[in-house]
């Protein structure tokens, strides 16, 4: 499912036109659009319409319902979001957290994401009809925050865990570039005579431990940097063993550094 598909925003009892408007734009903004209204009352439409701004078409497509249950019936996950802790609200998770969990059972199911009313939020009663509840960290001294203001907050962590589970997908789904022969065999000939040098290898017979070498990258593959670094350490074991171990050791000597 796209992601404006796969969560609806319920917005229970809300008081204030412009909340709703806000909260239209806000999901237009993070890429939703499904918003739902609980028995919001009489509400003046040019405030909400105004604060909506050009989430407009969020808005006219807002769905209104008479109780919760029935703006909840057709989502397999409802999520309630609270402030408070403690007592039945201690099973809140962060949002962060939260989100990415979400995410990534949003692919199979319909999950309702449920804010309460501007002056006390969610109740109890309302809670008991989520299956999960999920809180915003804030400052001690002020964890309450607008009800556009938490949509948006929502809004936008969903968005970024989709974001960040769809990226990793893709990386994981690319494979890696490695190196032609043309490349890596003039390295691994730069190593072999390294390795001679510092005398880890035979110079009369340097294959045997060469083919085993050739082999641990062949089986790993290298990349453009790799041959890069593997080469530079090449360079510098050549160095060291023609006599570049007396600069180092007067470096160290002298407290420098040593690159």
């Amino acid at each position: 499912m796209a992601l404006r598909e796969r969560f609806a925003f319920v917005l229970f009892r809300p008081q204030s036109a412009g909340n709703i408007g806000a909260a239209a734009r806000a999901l237009k903004n993070m890429g939703f659009d499904d918003l739902r209204l609980v028995a919001p009352g009489t509400l003046n439409d040019r405030e909400a319409a105004a604060m909506a701004v050009h989430a407009d078409d969020v808005l006219a497509r807002a769905t209104v319902y008479p109780d919760l249950a029935a703006a909840l019936a057709d989502c397999s996950v409802a999520v309630g979001t609270t402030s408070r802790r403690g007592g039945y609200r201690s099973r809140a998770y962060p949002l962060r957290a939260a989100a990415a969990e979400l995410d990534a059972i949003a692919g199979s199911n319909k999950i309702a994401i449920v804010f309460g009313r501007e002056d006390r939020g969610l109740t109890n009663r309302e809670l008991k009809l989520c299956n999960r509840l999920i809180t915003i960290p804030t400052a001690a001294e002020y964890p309450s925050l607008n009800l556009a203001q938490a949509v948006v907050v929502v809004a936008y962590e969903l968005m970024m865990a989709a974001e960040e589970s769809a990226a990793a997908e893709i990386e994981a789904a690319r494979p890696p570039h490695f190196v032609a022969a043309a490349i890596s065999d003039p390295m691994l000939a730069r190593m072999e005579e390294a390795l001679v040098s510092i005398g880890f290898i035979p110079d009369d017979n340097p294959d045997h431990i060469m083919f085993a070498i050739r082999e641990i990258f062949g089986r790993s593959g290298l990349t453009a940097r790799e041959v890069e670094i593997l080469n530079g350490m090449a360079r510098q074991m050549r160095w060291v063993a023609e006599g570049g171990y007396r600069t180092l050791a007067e470096k160290r000597r002298a407290g420098k550094k040593l690159r």
